[in-house]
């Protein structure tokens, strides 16, 4: 299955080896991956995880679906977001997304997730959907909470990234 979705001012697509540039200019900026399980990206980095993502998207039954966000009026990949199956009893999707900076604040992000919840309980047939968000993102668990995920509790310090333990905080949706 080839996913297409649209939105009002986005197309998401599969990733490519050749979205190098427009990937590694926001994976690579410590700013934009301040709050990301990934990141400041060396340039191998963002060559392994295209090279990776490119695969998993000829899959058939696959399990993770990541996609390169294109904004429809410049047509530039601007960031990207997925959904990743996580279901030990059922089928259930963690899902994440990223902007590059000068992007933020125009609520793109929740057009993004809109569009991942749709496809993740329509298509993906998913149970629950849920987000980890670090502690102290604030616009994340703003946007979250706006959309209806419900807070479920904070895990402390148990994420390890760029040498530091992190606390995570989970939001969660369930299909009913």
């Amino acid at each position: 299955m080839k996913p297409v979705i649209q939105t009002a001012r986005l197309s998401f697509r599969a990733f490519t080896v050749d979205d190098y540039d427009a990937v590694h200019q926001y994976a690579s900026d410590s700013e934009v991956t301040r709050y990301t399980a990934f990141g400041p990206n060396t340039p191998e980095q963002t060559r392994g995880f295209l090279q990776l993502v490119a695969g998993e998207s000829s899959q058939d039954d696959r399990a993770n679906y990541s996609f390169a966000l294109i904004h429809k009026e410049t047509n530039q990949l601007i960031g990207s977001c997925g959904l990743m199956r996580s279901d030990t009893n059922g089928p259930q999707y963690s899902f994440g997304y990223v902007l590059r900076k000068d992007r933020w604040g125009q609520g793109l992000a929740s057009e993004a997730t809109v569009a991942l919840v749709k496809f993740g309980f329509g298509e993906l047939r998913a149970h629950r959907l849920w987000a980890h968000v670090f502690v102290g993102n604030t616009a994340s668990e703003k946007l979250l909470r706006n959309l209806g995920f419900r807070y479920e509790g904070c895990k402390l310090q148990s994420f390890f990234v760029r040498n530091a333990w992190h606390d995570l905080q989970t939001f969660a949706m369930l299909r009913s």
